[in-house]
């Protein structure tokens, strides 16, 4: 029964990924992390969201910015590998805190698409941020809709920057299993739970892109910036017992 919410939770999440940008990562930690424990979720969201981010290329393809993900190409395959290695030595408790507090400051990077004064987000600004955010991805798991912000002050529609996000995904969480697998984290339970969750994905993101079709680009922007502040919210709240611990010490 446990799994059959799972299954449900994830199709929803991903449904609203969708319509986001990203982030299902984030609100699906908790309920696989039930199921598969916490060593597991990173490698369990792996391949759920590396076949979610397949079904969205291919409903995206002809709106991929190819020049922007050549710039991420590089980066992201190092960067995941690096992070992938870390995984299994480090101590994360304060990388999500960071995470948490860079998505909730979306709300004061986010510019409306008339206003373009100051920092203007250039198409190989994306190399470096690709290689940090790849590099927490592969440590932590999954860092949520952490780019969005600068999809979208780069001047992307909403197609667009599904499908290239969605591109970089699929390199990203091919690289990141791969490595996994070498360390010896992909067992049969971490196989059939990724493949499960991903294929309820799948099936989500045709109901998502049914219903992205219906909103406006503006609504998309706004549902995006909030999806990034309340994914960061989520992360600071998974680890309160870790904050409580720091403030004490304080």
């Amino acid at each position: 029964m446990t799994v059959f919410f799972v299954l449900v939770g994830a199709f929803l999440v991903f449904i609203l990924s969708t319509l986001s940008g990203g982030g299902a990562s984030l609100l699906l930690m908790p309920l696989v992390a039930m199921v598969v424990g916490v060593r597991a979720v990173a490698p369990v969201m792996t391949i759920s969201i590396g076949m979610s981010s397949t079904t969205k290329v291919l409903l995206f393809w002809k709106y991929i910015d190819w020049k922007l993900f050549m710039w991420l190409f590089p980066s992201t395959i190092v960067g995941s590998i690096l992070g992938a290695n870390m995984f299994a030595i480090l101590s994360t408790e304060y990388l999500q805190l960071l995470i948490g507090l860079l998505l909730i400051s979306t709300i004061f990077q986010f510019r409306k698409p008339e206003r373009r004064s100051g920092i203007q987000v250039k198409a190989w600004h994306f190399a470096p941020m690709g290689l940090i955010v790849s590099f927490l991805s592969g440590l932590i798991g999954g860092v949520g809709p952490l780019m969005n912000s600068a999809y979208l002050n780069y001047g992307m529609s909403k197609e667009a920057l599904l499908g290239t996000r969605s591109a970089n995904a699929i390199l990203l969480h091919l690289t990141k299993i791969a490595s996994y697998a070498f360390l010896g984290f992909v067992d049969r339970e971490v196989l059939t739970y990724g493949l499960l969750i991903g294929a309820s994905s799948m099936v989500a993101v045709y109901v998502g892109k049914f219903i992205l079709g219906r909103i406006s680009s503006l609504l998309f922007r706004q549902i995006v910036v909030v999806t990034m502040v309340l994914s960061g919210f989520l992360m600071l709240w998974q680890n309160v017992d870790f904050i409580e611990e720091l403030v004490r010490k304080i």
